[in-house]
């Protein structure tokens, strides 16, 4: 696989890099698209998506700096581009603020929360496509070793030192099993916009289903799983069983208020 594009002496430009900030501009400019089918402010989605990104990955940076400040003084550009450790804490903190940063703006800016979830839901599902082929190219979030024909191996060393991924070994391709998961579903919700019932059908559709299947397919991932519950339970599985749960209320049917006169 290729976890670096190219190498211009001491720079190095991360495959992995480049198909987050794809991921981003793609999930973001198909949310504006969605946006304006459903009426609402295109620029406004935009923000939302900028706004809760940036938060989350420079809130998470600065909580890493305000904890080392003495390593940071000492070593300011190492600490800088130093990659975030993926503990609990790390990932549930850095949802936390992209997360609170989003419902933030979206009050502040009065925008229906539901139909907004909607207009983000197709690009979020594109979005998350895109990284998980990026995580393919680059080594990251490997899955199990296996013996079917569909089969992976890396070969990188890049890809072992930057990931920790096995080398030579058969893999079972998580990654491109997350992929065409998420693509399935962008595609699904784009159809389903133009029959879309009620508020939140979309975004309630994507969270069952990206859940469920996040929830099984976890099972194949090789790499660091954060397990929770003494072992029980993997940290993405639980976000994964709240995806359902949530989706799951969003799907269900919204009885219009009743009018007050008899």
């Amino acid at each position: 696989m290729y976890p670096r594009l190219f190498t211009l002496g001491p720079v190095s430009l991360p495959t992995y890099g480049v198909f987050a900030a794809i991921a981003l501009i793609a999930g973001l400019a198909l949310a504006m698209r969605t946006a304006a089918r459903l009426r609402i402010a295109p620029d406004a989605v935009w923000n939302l998506g900028m706004i809760a990104v940036f938060t989350a990955v420079l809130g998470s940076k600065l909580l890493l700096v305000a904890g080392h400040w003495h390593d940071f003084l000492s070593y300011p550009f190492l600490m800088l581009s130093m990659k975030i450790p993926q503990t609990v804490d790390s990932v549930l903190t850095e949802l936390g603020l992209g997360i609170s940063a989003g419902l933030l703006y979206m009050t502040l800016k009065r925008m229906p929360w539901l139909i907004a979830f909607d207009a983000v839901a197709p690009g979020w599902a594109l979005g998350q496509a895109i990284l998980a082929l990026g995580c393919f190219f680059a080594g990251c979030d490997y899955g199990r070793p296996t013996s079917v024909p569909w089969g992976v191996a890396f070969h990188s060393r890049w890809a072992a030192l930057w990931n920790g991924t096995p080398l030579n070994v058969r893999l079972q391709p998580f990654q491109l099993y997350l992929f065409a998961v998420q693509l399935a579903l962008c595609l699904l919700l784009l159809g389903w916009l133009p029959r879309r019932r009620q508020a939140g059908e979309l975004a309630g559709a994507w969270m069952l289903t990206s859940g469920l299947a996040g929830f099984f397919l976890d099972f194949y991932r090789g790499d660091n799983r954060l397990m929770i519950f003494s072992g029980a339970l993997s940290l993405a599985q639980a976000i994964a069983f709240c995806l359902v749960a949530i989706g799951a209320l969003m799907l269900l049917e919204q009885r219009p208020a009743r009018s007050r006169a008899s």
